[in-house]
């Protein structure tokens, strides 16, 4: 096994634990944060990170820019184009940062304005100290992009997962120390942004003094300049997309309920969000490669092949997630969150089902960044966001919560569901007819054993009057037990089998 493939194997790993290690966090993180600073500040922390989160599009927009160029200039060993890519992103940066200071002075004005009939005094107050803080926060993240794009192209996953695996670890347990004293929304982003200081200090050292990131430009290269602007410009929409699709939703719930139904809403879409980091462990690691398969060879069917396969591993944790969060995730919710919170288990399974589709072809997004054919997403993106905006405005006002993810289920089925896996098919020429075959007969036995332990719990639930943790915890242990093994005999084809092999013998070396 080369170098890189270890890397690629051991990095997927570090990438699944720090997933796991966040979704522990979280089931653990959230309750004890709504215990200690209540649930309006949680609903205002937020309402606030929704409205903040529009600026990530300046970073996410020059992020995959600068990842796309450096793999390609890396993969064909062109070391001046390396330095040039991230000598210009530097420049380019220098003028985002001032972009980001602007617009976070303008966002606190819009607030005050906006939120001043819901939203106390001191919410308001405390929320131009967050925006504040949380823009900073974007600058350490935007500007320490270049590291990244280093490590990434050199392959050095492990570093990379284990760094991150260790703020993800690190950041509840700083965060809830510091809450003690001021159990403030104010204090938790506080603590947030000193951790991710740190980080990227770590980061960037060690892409300067291992891997050499030069950003130094010899020549100016104006043409790569345009292009890495033209494709930023289709992140850009893109990413606008996203942060319409994901955030509108809490905006306007604000705006009609306030702050207490944002934080269940939130409950709901924490759930998500943990799906989310799920479905994106695995493609990270993979774009190294896909950037070589394309730009040496154009050879569009081992790419095809690679997104069959590892759409295939990624949707086996999608699924025991789902599936379990299907059977047990009321009495969770319940327990983890208290009763009042119960909804958000319906608007997390509304959202979470046809959200797979889209988690398990992430790497699709990777092979369309690396052929540069990411304008199509981004405009089925906008076009979804849009219609998740006018259908959330229309059902959360009979509906509330529940209404607004009807609104964004609907959206993520016409968009991912449909049109992009069409465009997959007819214009990146990816065999999608092989692809849906593996998948439904990779699903097919594990639904069935999902609905069996769910008729089981429902029983076992009927003659009970409360669940509490200890049988809650057995239940989960048994299902998961029970579908690792139901998808080892009915699911797992020859390679997957292999693989797990592989994985035991690699373990006991």
């Amino acid at each position: 096994m080369t170098d890189s493939s270890r890397q690629r194997e051991i990095g997927a790993l570090v990438s699944y634990a720090d997933t796991f290690v966040a979704m522990a966090v979280g089931l653990l993180y959230v309750p004890l944060l709504l215990r200690t600073i209540g649930q309006a500040e949680y609903g205002l922390y937020q309402l606030i990170g929704s409205i903040i989160a529009y600026l990530n599009i300046i970073s996410s927009m020059l992020a995959a820019g600068v990842t796309r160029y450096y793999c390609k200039f890396f993969a064909l060993g062109d070391k001046e184009g390396m330095a040039k890519t991230l000598g210009i992103s530097k420049k380019i940066y220098s003028t985002a940062n001032i972009v980001v200071v602007v617009a976070a002075t303008a966002l606190i004005f819009i607030v005050r304005t906006v939120y001043v009939t819901s939203l106390s005094p001191w919410e308001l107050n405390e929320s131009g100290i967050i925006i504040g803080l949380l823009a900073f926060n974007l600058m350490l993240t935007m500007n320490n992009t270049l590291s990244i794009a280093v490590i990434t192209a050199h392959e050095r996953f492990v570093f990379l997962k284990l760094s991150n695996l260790t703020l993800t670890a690190l950041q509840p347990i700083t965060v809830l120390l510091v809450v003690q004293a001021m159990p403030y929304a104010v204090a938790v982003s506080a603590a947030q942004v000193a951790l991710n200081a740190l980080l990227r200090f770590v980061q960037r050292s060690y892409a300067i003094k291992k891997l050499g990131m030069d950003t130094s430009i010899r020549k100016y290269d104006r043409d790569l300049e345009r292009e890495l602007m033209r494709f930023s410009r289709n992140i850009l929409l893109s990413t606008i997309a996203d942060q319409i699709f994901w955030k509108t939703d809490q905006l306007i719930l604000g705006y009609l309920y306030g702050t207490s139904v944002v934080a269940v809403y939130s409950v709901g879409m924490t759930i998500n969000t943990i799906y989310l980091s799920l479905g994106m462990a695995v493609s990270s690691v993979f774009m190294p490669q896909v950037s070589e398969l394309w730009h040496k060879d154009k050879n569009i069917q081992a790419i095809s092949e690679l997104f069959t396969r590892v759409a295939r591993i990624a949707l086996y944790p999608l699924l025991l997630v789902l599936l379990g969060f299907i059977v047990f995730g009321k009495e969770f919710i319940i327990l983890w969150a208290g009763p009042s919170y119960v909804e958000a288990y319906l608007i997390a399974v509304i959202v979470m089902i046809p959200f797979t589709v889209d988690l398990m072809q992430n790497i699709g997004l990777t092979i369309l960044q690396v052929i540069n054919k990411y304008g199509f997403r981004s405009m089925v993106y906008l076009t979804a966001a849009t219609l998740n905006i006018i259908l959330t405005l229309i059902l959360a006002q009979t509906f509330g919560g529940i209404g607004a993810a009807i609104s964004s289920s609907i959206a993520i089925i016409i968009s991912s569901g449909c049109i992009l896996n069409w465009y997959y098919q007819t214009k990146i020429h990816l065999d999608m007819m092989i692809f849906w075959k593996n998948i439904i007969r990779e699903t097919i036995p594990l639904v069935a054993y999902a609905s069996i332990m769910f008729f089981a719990w429902s029983r076992y639930r009927m003659g009970v009057s409360a669940i509490g943790w200890i049988p809650l915890i057995l239940g989960i242990l048994i299902f998961s037990l029970g579908f690792l093994i139901t998808a080892y005999l009915f699911s797992f084809n020859n390679s997957e089998k292999n693989l797990v092999k592989h994985l035991i013998h690699f373990s006991n070396d």
